[in-house]
């Protein structure tokens, strides 16, 4: 799933859940390559940060996806719903 396959619907006006789940699996595809970038080099401080930033982009878009599609978030457990 590219990003430009999540566009392609918006631009059409499909429904929503329809460029949720595409959103999903391109933030899932993001992952992967998240995960393959920090193997090319393991040493590599650059390296290292690119993954990490795409694994959090990864994470964001699949958010997204979800919510997208209706999808209900996950409730706060103990305290940490003081914090916002």
């Amino acid at each position: 799933g590219s990003l430009e396959e999540a566009g392609a619907p918006i631009m059409r006006r499909e429904a929503v859940d329809v460029v949720g789940g595409l959103l999903m699996d391109c933030g899932e595809a993001l992952g992967a390559l998240a995960i393959a970038v920090e193997g090319l080099d393991p040493e590599s401080e650059e390296g290292k940060l690119s993954s990490q930033r795409m694994g959090y982009s990864s994470q964001q878009m699949i958010l997204a996806g979800k919510e997208l599609r209706g999808e209900k978030k996950e409730k706060a457990v103990g305290k940490s719903w003081i914090k916002g």
